[in-house]
């Protein structure tokens, strides 16, 4: 934690925010996707001295539709600075594996993967930001690497509109766009831009980093698509409350 926090620091920004993995009911062995929120939150406490640089207490919250109630109890234990909401396994499968795609289509997997999102955001409000939306392109064996409004908008449009009704933000997850196995995902523009067109006002940025090295990347590419796209501010979360930042490169 204290490398991430210097390595922020010395990239210049003006905080950071740690979200580790916490899934309620992880199918499998897979004890890697839960922490100990007491120990991350008394780490930062410890690291706290540091004047001007806001560091948030926060949880990624892996939402299943068969979990919503064990994670609704999960949270309501802590208090965090911010809650992410996010989907790593689609019908007990974490799309990272090869399993998710056999006998799936590109249509069909992403499809599938969306409809879960939207089955969990709906039922389960107790979140601050939707992450990275676009997971499942990280890992997919699909030529295409992209959840475009042209081809999925049908399903990213109940998405964004639930969003922007519930006044959830909506998370660039630049990690989402790096290089895997000689692909890397795009994001397709217009998400943005529907989100902001059907009254979406909170868009957070965040670099997923998982290593103090590459905390920051990404970022400054991800404010210059939102100020193309008519945005003037990105936001992050303090005490389980937007904080708007105005956006300039």
């Amino acid at each position: 934690m204290e490398e991430a926090v210097e390595s922020a620091m010395a990239k210049g920004l003006g905080g950071i925010s740690f979200t580790d993995h916490f899934d309620v009911e992880a199918p499998g062995d897979n004890s890697h996707f839960s922490f100990d929120p007491l120990e991350q939150q008394d780490k930062i406490d410890k690291l706290k001295s540091r004047e001007g640089f806001f560091i948030g207490k926060g949880i990624e919250l892996g939402l299943q539709p068969s979990a919503i109630e064990s994670a609704r109890k999960a949270v309501s234990l802590f208090k965090f600075d911010l809650v992410i909401a996010s989907v790593h396994f689609v019908d007990g499968i974490d799309p990272y594996h090869d399993k998710y795609y056999d006998l799936r289509n590109e249509k069909v997997a992403y499809g599938r993967y969306l409809e879960t999102i939207y089955q969990c955001i709906t039922g389960y409000d107790d979140f601050d930001i939707l992450g990275h939306f676009d997971y499942i392109t990280r890992y997919s064996p699909y030529l295409n690497k992209s959840l475009t409004m042209k081809e999925y908008g049908d399903y990213l449009d109940p998405i964004l509109r639930h969003l922007a009704y519930r006044g959830k933000a909506l998370e660039i997850n630049t990690n989402t766009y790096r290089v895997r196995n000689g692909s890397s995902p795009v994001l397709d523009n217009a998400v943005i831009r529907h989100f902001r067109q059907i009254g979406g006002e909170l868009v957070t940025l965040g670099s997923d980093a998982h290593d103090y090295q590459r905390v920051g990347e990404g970022l400054e590419e991800a404010a210059r698509l939102l100020i193309s796209e008519g945005y003037r501010y990105t936001a992050y979360f303090a005490e389980r409350k937007a904080v708007l930042v105005p956006l300039a490169i």
